[in-house]
């Protein structure tokens, strides 16, 4: 995918609201396909109006999809409620937001940014971990996206999600849960396990099947234990004396 410089213009637009502002919170969801969807929540203060937000999110947003030369990004609802304005914004893939975004395998991100993987930890216990010692890359898929340096703003904060279990991240990435980090500034990077969204499901299969074998052996069991089973047994035993 082509790299754009100017479709960094979004975040741009919403930092510089933060400086004025002194507060915003970012949480990313990355989807399975690298598309994001992502919610802004800025506190005004009174000194910047919904209509400039709007104006200046929808301008941005223009002038991505022109340097992508397609429709790639999209203002989905802007709204302001007790001095806090709420925008969210989705985009095709996270590239489209930061030309330095990275969102694919782990095989790939190795060969673009093969130095970004020294440093990094294990998501739960924090130790540190070298890149040759990683488990299951295979399977593995890598999020890189810029954060946010708080510069001593109240409340700023960038939260990102994936769609998958957490495996390791960077020094700049606090692990919240299974599926969840904060971001400081700079580029924080996530790798998690592919696939992991359909677990679950091949659990509940695991289990269904279970409670169905289970089902059908009580079933069983019950009909061999009816006063019908009992008096078929005498013409039966002959048969099994014989045998023996």
């Amino acid at each position: 995918m082509k790299k754009l410089l100017k479709t960094t213009v979004i975040f741009c637009l919403l930092l510089a609201f933060a400086l004025l502002t002194g507060c915003i919170n970012i949480e990313m969801k990355v989807n399975n396909n690298g598309s994001a969807d992502i919610k802004y929540e800025i506190r005004t203060e009174n000194m910047v109006s919904l209509k400039e937000i709007e104006n200046q999110l929808k301008s941005g947003i223009e002038e991505t999809n022109d340097a992508a030369g397609k429709k790639v990004a999209k203002l989905k609802s802007v709204k302001e409620k007790d001095g806090t304005v709420t925008a969210e914004i989705s985009v095709n893939n996270i590239s489209y937001i930061d030309p330095d975004a990275f969102f694919g395998k782990y095989s790939d991100f190795e060969k673009d940014f093969s130095s970004s993987l020294n440093g990094l930890r294990e998501a739960k216990s924090g130790k540190a971990v070298e890149k040759d010692k990683l488990k299951g890359t295979g399977g593995l898929n890598v999020v890189r996206v810029e954060g946010m340096s708080t510069g001593g703003g109240e409340l700023t904060k960038f939260t990102l999600k994936v769609p998958g279990d957490i495996k390791y991240v960077s020094s700049n990435v606090t692990y919240v849960d299974s599926k969840t980090v904060t971001l400081d500034g700079g580029y924080g990077i996530v790798l998690y396990q592919r696939g992991g969204g359909a677990g679950w499901l091949l659990y509940v299969l695991i289990i269904a099947a279970v409670v169905v074998v289970a089902v059908m052996f009580i079933g069983k069991k019950k009909k061999t234990d009816s006063p019908a089973a009992f008096s078929a047994a005498p013409a039966a035993a002959p048969v099994h004396a014989g045998a023996e």
